[in-house]
């Protein structure tokens, strides 16, 4: 008995080494207090120096160089309620704050062609989570990030064309501990990501036409890489460690494309919209560990417990109000919220994809050599577990985040 309980510890210590994978909000995106401002959809617009996440075409509009810095608070939410058994309900509140982005831009002129070289630094997935439910307590730290060297370059008056080389890296730990009378002591798991994928962007504006048209549209594609997850375990069921290994994970990051359009109604008024999907449908999260023993075991999941894409919409709008002094913005838009989540029937079986919505609002100041930005956006969703015929579980979860962006101009 002794020793089937030690392999089950083992194996779940191997193949939980990447626990949050299944709680990352995957839908990779851009960074900015001004975009998220607009709801996220900036794919058309891109015209800060912001745009070598969203669209690095964008980059081609930069006139001049331009620094920027993103920082994040983030407070989140989660509570379960089963009306079946309510000694397991419980609720999770957490916040902290969180750097987010940073880029620099250099506008090099070449005749009628612009070419604009940037670089970026942007936390991509946050695995930051810290609970005390029951007789647990659960802490994690760090998250995958992508240093961007990239480049915009305009063609045309009407054409603007842009890529990136995403290089993937970053750390992450975690830990649990077992408190009460379970024979768990405690659970810790660390290691590093490391990946390699590109991006590739296109921009036309219409007001480059010999009669403009205040409306410009973008596309981009992101390529599917393999993100590498690798790192040590180790675990106790009291004050010694009773075993430990490594792991080498590999989570199959798919193909994601996305389109937006922009237009200016007069001079202040600008209205955005994106569509971006991701093929998260049929990709999968392969896990393989080794104990210190030297035994290799290894399993396969499916990132989207519904087998569906991460299909999103976006929309946003801003309004610029001039004065002597500068020029305030002010925002508001709207997002769906695709997750990897299921619902589930009362066979256990999934029944669609658990999707929420997302809005947000923000203003800021540009003024001079300097733009400021920040943004309140909340997201939200909720996931449902058929318990019986009449009883049904639920998944509750809120997000609420402020972001502050400083762009420069030298």
């Amino acid at each position: 008995m002794q020793v089937r309980m030690i392999l089950i510890v083992v194996a779940l210590s191997i193949l939980v080494a990447l626990p949050a994978v299944a709680q990352e909000d995957w839908n990779v995106t851009g960074a900015g207090a001004r975009a998220e401002g607009l709801g996220g959809a900036f794919i058309g617009l891109a015209d800060d120096a912001t745009a070598i996440s969203w669209n690095p075409a964008g980059l081609g509009q930069l006139e001049r160089s331009e620094f920027s810095v993103v920082g994040r608070w983030i407070g989140e939410q989660f509570k379960y309620e089963n009306p079946t058994r309510p000694a397991v309900n419980y609720s999770i509140n957490q916040s902290h704050f969180t750097y987010n982005f940073a880029s620099i831009a250099f506008p090099l002129h070449a005749g009628k062609i612009n070419i604009v070289p940037a670089v970026a630094f942007q936390k991509q997935l946050d695995s930051f989570q810290k609970y005390d439910v029951n007789d647990e307590e659960y802490e994690s730290n760090g998250g995958a990030n992508t240093l961007t060297p990239g480049i915009g370059i305009k063609l045309h008056p009407m054409i603007y064309v842009g890529g990136t080389a995403n290089i993937w890296l970053g750390n992450f730990d975690n830990k649990t501990t077992t408190k009460g009378t379970t024979p768990f002591g405690f659970d810790e798991n660390n290691g590093s990501y490391k990946g390699l994928n590109f991006t590739a962007g296109l921009l036309i504006d219409f007001e480059g036409m010999k009669t403009p048209v205040p409306i410009k549209v973008g596309a981009t594609v992101r390529t599917p890489f393999d993100l590498k997850v690798e790192g040590d375990y180790k675990w106790s069921t009291g004050t010694r460690v009773d075993e430990q290994g490594s792991f080498e994970n590999s989570v199959q990051v798919p193909l994601m494309f996305g389109v937006g359009a922009s237009g200016r109604i007069g001079e202040n008024l600008t209205i955005a919209f994106d569509f971006e999907s991701r093929l998260y449908g049929d990709r999968k999260l392969y896990r393989k560990g080794r104990t210190q023993a030297g035994i290799e075991r290894q399993d396969t999941i499916k990132l989207s417990a519904s087998e569906q894409d991460l299909n999103q919409i976006r929309v946003g709008a801003e309004y610029l109000i001039v004065t002597r002094a500068g020029v305030i913005p002010v925002r508001a838009g709207f997002h769906t919220v695709p997750t990897l989540r299921a619902n589930w029937d009362v066979n256990d079986k999934p029944d669609g994809q658990v999707a929420g919505t997302g809005f947000s609002v923000g203003t800021g100041f540009i003024g001079g050599a300097i733009a400021l930005d920040v943004t309140y956006s909340q997201t939200s969703w909720e996931q449902k577990f058929a318990m019986t015929a009449t009883n049904t579980a639920t998944s509750e979860y809120l997000s609420q985040m402020v972001s502050v962006s400083a762009i420069i101009y030298f």
